[in-house]
């Protein structure tokens, strides 16, 4: 069945927060799609899954390279599928290898959804009438995810 809970983010830093309370539910082999426009906070929510697992490097928006890996406990492999021009581009970047050694976050995944394996956990970032504060919508059939958030 699924449950969501929404969440305001009045911060970078709640937003950061947040994805150090998600990491532990997304561990290898697990896959998070990440929904919203530009500058709500995705990159961040990243950081914070990123800090929880030990990384060695600050994620950043891997917008111009397609994926990001950052090396920790596990691998954080952080995806961003905005400039790929058709959903069968997906079968280049061979995501499964990805799986094998950590997580997938992916940006973008309605650019090739056809072709993606569901999500662990779904997330939506829309802007609020505040500069800072974020509404952040969490979505997964793992109910005991969202009850942890």
């Amino acid at each position: 069945m699924g449950k969501s809970i929404n969440i305001i983010s009045h911060s970078p830093e709640e937003t950061v927060k947040i994805g150090t309370k998600i990491a532990p539910f997304i561990g290898i082999g697990k896959i998070v799609y990440l929904n919203g426009d530009l500058g709500t906070g995705k990159t961040t929510l990243v950081q914070g899954i990123t800090s929880y697992y030990n990384c060695l490097q600050r994620a950043k928006s891997p917008t111009f390279i397609i994926i990001s890996s950052y090396k920790g406990d596990i691998q954080v492999h952080h995806c961003d599928l905005f400039r790929i021009n058709n959903s069968e581009e997906i079968f280049d970047l061979s995501i499964e290898e990805y799986l094998e050694t950590g997580n997938l976050i992916i940006e973008w995944p309605e650019k090739a959804s056809i072709y993606l394996p569901p999500p662990t956990l779904e997330i939506n970032f829309k802007h609020t009438s505040s500069d800072t504060n974020r509404n952040i919508i969490l979505y997964s059939e793992n109910e005991e995810l969202i009850d942890a958030i």
